[in-house]
């Protein structure tokens, strides 16, 4: 059976006006990301590859074309209601991790649940459900600046899963970790997708193509496939 589709976009594109010059930061583009799939979006610096990741996380309105996440359209749809399938269909993981240093890991994960309006009961059980599945589960009461920078990324994952979202895009989320790191936040990210989540990442680093079951190239604002020829990439 194919791969469900979770989040896709038709011939959208994002120009932005300052004055009388018009800057293109992605060209018409048409892609998905796909329920169990780790999909890598490639590029160098500035090629449009966060833009992208922005329009399927439905951060920015596309300038043209069509967004859809699970089937509907939501290229125009009012912010409040965008703000609500940010929050319960899609998680979000930076590469800052972007944890509030008073709060505890369980107290970081629990956000987006208390947002939602739950109970603190029941943000308590899913936030430490949801540290224990990313190997955190010890580390529960330790404040981010006791955590090393990968436990600081998986806290953050956590964070992104406790809301069970459909999808989780992640923009360079190992930029700033060490190679040992790297692997570990690789490793989860590819059990959730084989646990039947979207995931996508963005990079400018080659080295995580073994962890990638589908492969997307931005260049120049420009959306390609696999098939795509690499070596037109100046990839660093």
């Amino acid at each position: 059976m194919p791969a469900e589709i979770v989040a896709r976009l038709v011939g959208a594109g994002k120009e932005y006006k300052t004055g009388d010059t018009v800057i293109t930061a992605l060209q018409a583009s048409t892609t998905d990301l796909r329920q169990g799939e780790l999909t890598l979006i490639i590029g160098p610096s500035g090629s449009g590859k966060t833009t992208l990741l922005s329009l399927l996380g439905c951060v920015i309105y596309p300038s043209y074309g069509q967004v859809f996440i699970g089937g509907v359209e939501v290229s125009h749809l009012q912010e409040s209601k965008l703000s609500k399938i940010r929050l319960e269909k899609i998680g979000f993981v930076f590469q800052n991790f972007n944890l509030i240093a008073p709060l505890n890991a369980l107290e970081n994960v629990m956000m987006p649940l208390q947002l939602q309006g739950f109970a603190d009961i029941h943000c308590r059980k899913r936030a430490t459900e949801a540290l224990e599945k990313v190997g955190m589960g010890d580390r529960m009461k330790n404040l981010p600046k006791a955590l090393s920078g990968g436990q600081q990324q998986r806290v953050a994952i956590a964070r992104a899963l406790v809301s069970n979202p459909q999808m989780l895009l992640c923009d360079e989320p190992t930029a700033s970790l060490d190679i040992k790191s790297v692997a570990i936040v690789m490793e989860e990210l590819k059990n959730l997708a084989l646990q039947g989540k979207a995931v996508a990442v963005v990079t400018h680093d080659t080295r995580l193509r073994p962890f990638a079951d589908r492969v997307i190239y931005v260049h120049n604002g420009q959306v390609a496939d696999q098939a795509f020829e690499e070596e037109s990439f100046l990839l660093k």
